[in-house]
């Protein structure tokens, strides 16, 4: 008797894991539909739509899994499409651990080895690891666009970049700028509502945008210049969604670098309960050129 009502709890704790499993949204559980018409599209079509931009940008919400495999998938899409000139650029990686990343490509290193000395972020081998090894196994350059983290950080505590050591001044970008407007409102609204697990003072806000606006700076430069060198690329972007929707923070430091390049934005947007996008369409589509709404999964912090 004890060992059947073992059977039945595993049996049932079995069942448990696969229906929540089951739950879980797909990349067929989402839609994109483009800005411009309002009509729906297949991933296919959206990387073949952005045959002729220079850049394209992916927002995402770094906790959202359907968004990681969607990242993915257009990925392999736009290498279809462009072969040896795509060029994969990530937030998640700070230029100054360009070269370990380089390293890594090469195969001069093992993986062990690289993501003991590049400073990964937690969820680097479930979100991001298959974008780098899809790039290592077809020799795609990647980018690690942002900027270190230490010195961000320095300015959002301190408000000031002064005393920063030598060997790293060569991370900061050529010029950081952290101006009033639709970006900054778009900030603090943000980061002063109640919800926001990041929530901050008021009078701390203009210190912690500067942070945010460098680190904008710093991956705008960091597209820029390597475009600068390779013309003939196109550079497939990835980062959180705050950074490019609108075509604001990132997006627009680096159209102003360069304002004739053609830079496109995909922008995530929950999908409504009732399934009927067009409740916010009219709003979403201010923010990308493509929207992909898709079933929010709510995790605990």
């Amino acid at each position: 008797m004890k060992r059947f009502l073992k059977f039945l709890c595993m049996c049932l704790i079995m069942s448990m894991a696969e229906s929540a499993h089951a739950a879980l949204p797909t990349v067929k559980d989402t839609v994109i539909i483009s800005a411009a018409d309002r009509k729906a599209v297949t991933l296919a079509e959206m990387a073949e739509n952005f045959v002729d931009y220079d850049v394209v940008f992916f927002g995402e919400f770094h906790d959202q899994d359907v968004l990681h495999e969607l990242e993915y998938e257009l990925l392999q899409q736009l290498y279809a499409i462009h072969g040896d000139k795509l060029v994969l650029s990530l937030e998640m990686f700070e230029a100054d651990n360009q070269s370990v990343l380089d390293e890594y490509l090469a195969g001069k290193i093992s993986e062990e080895d690289f993501l003991g000395k590049s400073r990964p972020w937690p969820r680097y081998k479930t979100d991001y690891r298959q974008l780098v090894e899809f790039a290592k196994e077809h020799n795609l350059p990647v980018i690690a666009s942002n900027i270190p983290r230490f010195l961000a950080s320095k300015l959002a505590k301190e408000g000031t970049l002064e005393n920063v050591e030598e060997q790293d001044k060569q991370y900061l970008p050529v010029r950081t700028y952290a101006p009033a407007g639709k970006y900054k409102e778009k900030f603090t609204a943000y980061m002063t509502k109640g919800q926001t697990p990041m929530r901050i003072p008021q009078a701390r806000i203009d210190q912690v945008f500067a942070a945010q606006c460098i680190k904008d700076d710093k991956m705008a430069e960091s597209i820029f210049y390597y475009w600068q060198d390779n013309q003939d690329k196109v550079i497939f972007h990835v980062n959180g969604c705050f950074h490019s929707d609108g075509h604001l923070g990132t997006v627009e430091k680096l159209e102003a670098l360069n304002p004739a390049l053609k830079v496109g934005v995909i922008t995530p947007k929950d999908m409504p309960e009732s399934k009927n996008y067009m409740e916010t369409y009219a709003d979403d589509k201010k923010d990308g050129e493509y929207i992909i709404y898709f079933p929010r999964v709510v995790k605990e912090q």
